[in-house]
């Protein structure tokens, strides 16, 4: 188990325990393809799905969340509050872009490790 996946793992553990994780998967080894680009996000919500089915639905603000491990392009849906923003980071805490809701595209989830829901 790589390293990013066991810190994503153990902080996907801890966010559910706290109750503010809805949910994180990885696809498993025997996945036949890319997830769909499909992706439902509750209101309140900022969630995201990479092409290796990796996923996540974050609400709680002011805590910054390491993501599962997310590997190529997929949906980004930030379904907050109008003009909240989510602010996601690379390796590094570097800031790779912001969301503002209500927003949905497409994104390289690949270099980004970190979201702040708002």
């Amino acid at each position: 188990m790589s390293l990013r996946k066991l810190a994503a793992t153990l902080c996907a553990t801890a966010a559910l325990v706290g109750g503010s994780l809805i949910g994180a998967t990885s696809a498993s080894a025997a996945s036949s393809g890319p997830a769909t680009a499909q992706l439902t996000c509750p209101y309140y919500y900022v969630c995201g799905q990479a092409a290796n089915g990796s996923w996540f639905q974050y609400y709680d603000c002011d805590f910054e969340f390491q993501l599962p491990n997310l590997i190529g392009s997929g949906p980004l849906i930030n379904n907050q509050t109008p003009g909240t923003v989510a602010k996601f980071y690379g390796k590094n805490h570097n800031l790779l872009f912001t969301s503002t809701a209500y927003d949905s595209r497409t994104v390289d989830w690949t270099p980004v490790w970190y979201v702040i829901a708002c």
